[in-house]
């Protein structure tokens, strides 16, 4: 009875072991390292995947376009409009500049410091996606690492 036992273990075993490898999408292999910085974009090639791994920034500003003025008595307020600055996948990223008071005429661009949103890194992206860093903004480099999937 042993021995009924544990043959019926050993093929409990190999069937879980062999069923593994047919639920695999497959293996991945590394191909180049990917960085990207403002007025880049990256998608995502046919057969590949990435994984982005961290954002890194120095001293983040953007440049905001004037969206509206008001100016009674020379005393204006100048409100700037909402400018994006990173996009991965579906998700934008955008910062909103701080209002100006100025003596009768607004800046038509007013620079604002931004401040990065809290991402959990990796983020995996399939082929098609994917991530843009707009041109507005300085001082942002994403890492990220390609692979190829091997069937």
């Amino acid at each position: 009875m042993n021995k009924f036992i544990f043959i019926k273990a050993i093929f409990l075993i190999l069937l879980l072991v062999n069923s593994k490898g047919s639920w695999s999408q497959g293996n991945l292999q590394f191909s180049q390292v990917i960085n990207l910085t403002p007025g880049n974009t990256y998608t995502v090639p046919a057969n590949k995947v990435l994984k982005i791994e961290s954002l890194t920034t120095q001293s983040v500003s953007i440049n905001t376009p004037l969206q509206s003025s008001n100016c009674p008595n020379g005393n204006c307020t100048c409100v700037y409009t909402l400018q994006p600055y990173l996009n991965i996948e579906s998700l934008t990223y955008s910062a909103q500049p701080a209002n100006l008071s100025v003596l009768y005429t607004c800046p038509a661009t007013n620079s604002a410091s931004v401040t990065l949103p809290n991402i959990v890194f990796p983020i995996w992206l399939n082929a098609g996606k994917q991530i843009t860093i707009q041109n507005n903004v300085t001082g942002i480099l994403l890492t990220a690492i390609e692979f190829n999937i091997i069937p």
